[in-house]
């Protein structure tokens, strides 16, 4: 009886620690661009934008990324474009 008490104790013990260790890992997504394919087209409506997301160039990925929330879905900028500067 002693012996599955302690098997209990140290499978639970083990369980957290290695959920607290994946957790502490970042997510995949963000090792990599977010930006496949940018918007082409006509200017967004700044009044359209429900979120605003400026993603810096780092390891991840070489360029400056810019992901906008609209009504529909989230769709990503081209930074170098000048309407996209003016929102900026």
């Amino acid at each position: 009886m002693k012996f599955n008490a302690r098997a209990f104790a140290f499978l639970t013990c083990m369980t957290l620690l290695s959920t607290e260790v994946i957790a502490a890992r970042p997510p995949i997504q963000y090792l990599r661009c977010q930006c496949i394919k940018m918007h082409l087209g006509k200017p967004i409506n700044p009044k359209l934008i429900q979120n605003f997301q400026m993603i810096p160039a780092g390891p991840h990925c070489k360029n400056v990324e810019i992901i906008v929330t609209l009504k529909f879905g989230k769709t990503c900028l081209n930074p170098n474009d000048e309407w996209v500067k003016k929102i900026v």
